[in-house]
């Protein structure tokens, strides 16, 4: 028998023990982050689906996994032979209208509540309340998964390369909750707790983040965390900024004791188990993490070390495209696995580099059609014959993080498949060199960069833009750029905010191409208008050319020609004197002007 179908079977098993008719397991752990610990992989353990969002349901007779499209053609691939049912997750299809629609009345619904979002929680209660029904906490896993791995304990340290201090930080934390009028917050977000405590660490793959909760009072703070991981010398550093270590599974006892406090936190941010522990006795006010906004909108100083590491970025990129060229027509055999470790190679040449940003995709031909394709040692493709090599990858520096896509061709492309290269680059150019309000909610943008593709009838069912961080998470909030996402009041356009812009064309079972380069807003100079208010533009962070051979300039108007030649012209002024050899032969030749 299929090993998910045992593990379903199991479940089923316990389920019926304890009068459990639904069990819902989502993609989380406590600190709800995006990438997880392999202790906290329960949903990839139950079914076998590897990717980095979903959501499972499983009754006493069915079970169900959600995806979204990026994972469409995969999960129908690992969940063959489970009995697991794929739903094609979109805004009509999703687990929660599946449970409102499905759940009868007085039935029992369980799940995990240390790793449930509150806002989830509290929405499916209202959704739920006519039915009668229970939403209960439990954790059916654990007696299941019996080898299951150990939190990790990698050695937390400072981020040396912080322009702003701890107490600067936290000073304008606590300004914000004196705001709420709030006696506490409690922080259980990763990328927030290693921002304000300029901190890192290599808990979760990809993120130098930590496993930890920041109790912050309006005098004094108390992080959470595995005690072996603090040295005796940063526990006293943190100390002088009045910052207390308290092991990292006392965090609930400790809260136990607070009694008629006023607690600030973030429904979106903090689990449910965390915040019925904190309701029993407290008073909580609800707000969005001050830190988000601070950590979204970088200074003057970290821009600067962005642009530095962005440049460390362009010199190995360089190196690789010219290694992959030199490779490929000396036919040697090279693998999409080769891909991956040849980029982490040349970007590990810099004393700055610390790990990959998220895990490389080299997706060549039918595989780039899957937007979060990910070669293992189980299925991947050789690059050879003809077609187009999709490359997305990035890496964490100790002076920023990167994030960039490129398309290769490989051997002789068609006419399709040009067009359909300038048509993804002509979307990326339309955002990058837009100009638009102050204060505009960036989900609104989106359809300055998808226009030129739905005048063709095409789209893509993904974002286009996400925030990234300074050294911290390669997908940072508040701002997000897709038509997906609501227009909300924290998803304003600030100035410092970086960005992505990845617009994208997936043909299934042929090619998939994706642009991309990070940016960053700022503010319009020598305003044309001074009755309309501020208004911002994108400055391009990322340096490294797109590939002119793939470009139909019969397709391309003369201000997007230009936009080509002066980005170019950019990233080769900037890269030309770190380069030598064939990098810089490979440098000059993709960054000659088309006409």
């Amino acid at each position: 028998m299929n090993i998910y179908k045992q593990r379903i079977e199991s479940l089923r098993l316990e389920m019926k023990k304890h009068n459990i008719d639904i069990y819902l397991v989502l993609t989380s752990d406590p600190h709800l982050s995006e990438y997880l610990p392999d202790f906290w992989k329960t949903r990839e353990w139950l079914s076998g689906f590897s990717g980095s969002q979903g959501t499972l349901i499983v009754t006493l007779n069915d079970a169900m996994l959600w995806a979204d499209g990026r994972y469409w053609i995969q999960a129908q691939k690992e969940l063959e032979g489970s009995d697991i049912q794929l739903q094609k997750q979109d805004t009509n299809n999703t687990y929660v209208k599946w449970l409102e629609s499905n759940v009868l009345p007085r039935q029992t619904i369980a799940t995990d509540f240390r790793v449930l979002p509150l806002f989830v929680l509290n929405d499916l209660r209202n959704r739920l309340d006519s039915k009668d029904s229970y939403i209960i906490h439990k954790d059916l896993i654990s007696e299941l998964w019996l080898d299951r791995a150990t939190l990790p304990k990698a050695i937390v340290y400072e981020h040396e390369i912080s322009p702003t201090s701890r107490a600067e930080k936290l000073k304008l934390v606590r300004d914000s909750m004196r705001e709420y009028k709030a006696n506490y917050h409690l922080i259980a977000t990763l990328d927030d707790i290693a921002y304000i405590c300029n901190l890192r660490g290599s808990d979760v793959p990809y993120n130098p983040v930590f496993l930890s909760f920041l109790l912050i009072s309006l005098d004094s703070a108390i992080l959470f965390v595995e005690i072996s991981k603090i040295s005796n010398e940063l526990k006293k550093i943190l100390e002088k900024d009045n910052i207390e270590i308290q092991p990292y599974n006392k965090i609930e006892n400790i809260l136990k004791t607070l009694k008629g406090k006023n607690i600030l936190l973030d429904s979106i941010k903090m689990n449910a188990n965390i915040a019925n522990i904190i309701s029993n006795d407290n008073t909580i006010i609800y707000g969005d993490n001050p830190s988000q906004l601070q950590k979204a909108c970088k200074n003057n100083a970290e821009i600067a070390h962005i642009r530095e590491a962005m440049v460390i970025d362009g010199i190995a990129l360089c190196n690789f495209f010219a290694w992959l060229e030199d490779a490929l027509h000396a036919k040697q055999t090279i693998s999409e696995l080769d891909i991956d470790s040849k980029l982490t190679y040349y970007r590990s040449q810099s004393p700055f580099y610390i790990s990959d940003s998220f895990a490389t995709i080299a997706g060549f031909n039918a595989n780039g059609a899957q937007p979060h394709y990910r070669a293992t040692s189980n299925g991947f493709s050789y690059i050879q014959g003809n077609g187009l090599l999709l490359i997305d990858s990035g890496a964490q520096y100790t002076k920023g993080t990167t994030d960039i896509t490129r398309v290769v061709p490989i051997g002789d492309i068609n006419k399709e498949q040009k067009r359909d290269y300038t048509l993804v680059l002509k979307a990326n150019i339309a955002l990058s060199s837009s100009i638009f309000p102050l204060d505009i909610p960036m989900p609104l943008l989106d359809s300055i960069t998808r226009a030129s593709l739905w005048k063709e009838q095409i789209d893509y069912m993904h974002g286009t833009g996400h925030g990234v961080g300074y050294f911290l998470n390669v997908h940072e909030g508040p701002q997000v750029i897709s038509y997906f996402a609501q227009p909300l009041h924290k998803t304003k356009a600030k100035i410092g905010m970086v960005s992505s812009i990845e617009p994208g064309i997936y043909r299934a079972n042929k090619w998939g191409i994706r642009l991309e380069n990070l940016v960053v807003n700022q503010k319009v100079k020598n305003a044309k208008e001074k009755d309309f208010g501020e208004f911002l533009y994108f400055e391009t962070l990322t340096l490294c050319p797109f590939e002119i051979s793939c470009i139909d300039s019969e397709l391309l108007n003369d201000d997007e020609k230009k936009w080509i030649n002066n980005y170019h012209k950019k990233v080769f002024n900037e890269l030309k004197d770190k380069l030598n050899g064939k990098a810089k032969e490979w440098l000059e030749k993709k960054t000659i002007p088309i006409a």
